[in-house]
């Protein structure tokens, strides 16, 4: 009969290889064990780093920088660290009023500088007559002029043309509303700039009718303000990088 006791093994006593072998796998097994144990916590830890990331991305889909706050930080990292800052558009500002300048239209056109760009503001009678949408001949030579004083860099820039409207109901055979009447107008000043170099990719058009008048149409009695309707009746040009 066979001897089932078991026997003690003495570690000293066995041969070098043997010892090699059982350490490798032993190593092995404890290493397999650890790879278990760690791959359902990596898994979870990817997803939770893939849901962070699609979070912070959708909020930075729904920011607005800061423009101003961003141009007063380069401002004051320039006179801190000794470098030289300049302020945006002030250049474009002084060509763009120089042509305006140029056509003797100070009265009725102005443009004025921020930090996203250069707004260029028309009142109504200047560009159309009333309820019209063919652009007047003088004021398309303005329009022409601003454009040549930024000729060399029209590639560099974009532009949002916004048309206006006073409330005053429209009376057309063809136009409805001033909706349409202040998209139309609008798009007839983007064509001025596409004739002159400016690609549909850089134009933006905007028909605000009567929803965004700069002084009320009508005191709280509801009688009509001439002179606030007639400031009503614009088109504001944006110009900007």
């Amino acid at each position: 009969m066979r001897d089932n006791t078991a026997k003690k093994i003495d570690v000293q006593k066995l041969p070098e290889t043997t010892l090699a072998t059982t350490d490798h796998h032993a190593d092995f097994f404890n290493h397999k064990r650890s790879e278990e144990g760690e791959g359902p916590w990596l898994v979870s830890y990817a997803d939770l780093m893939t849901l962070l990331m699609g979070f912070f991305a959708l909020i930075a889909s729904f920011s607005k920088p800061d423009l101003k706050a961003f141009e007063e930080v380069k401002k004051s990292a320039a006179e801190k660290f000794g470098g030289e800052y300049s302020e945006p558009y002030v250049d474009v500002e002084k060509r763009i009023n120089a042509a305006i300048k140029a056509s003797h239209s100070e009265e009725s056109v102005t443009a004025t500088r921020g930090f996203d760009g250069v707004t260029v503001k028309f009142d109504g009678k200047t560009l159309f007559n009333s309820g019209e949408f063919k652009v007047k001949e003088d004021g398309a030579a303005i329009i022409h002029q601003i454009v040549r004083s930024i000729q060399g860099e029209i590639k560099g820039y974009k532009v949002t043309i916004e048309g206006h409207t006073d409330n005053v109901p429209i009376a057309h055979p063809i136009i409805s509303s001033n909706w349409e009447l202040s998209a139309i107008r609008a798009a007839r000043i983007a064509q001025i700039f596409e004739t002159d170099g400016f690609s549909k990719e850089q134009l933006t058009i905007q028909g605000w009718g009567e929803t965004k008048p700069a002084a009320p149409n009508v005191t709280a009695e509801g009688s009509a303000l001439p002179l606030n309707q007639a400031k009503n009746r614009r088109v504001i040009i944006k110009i900007y990088k």
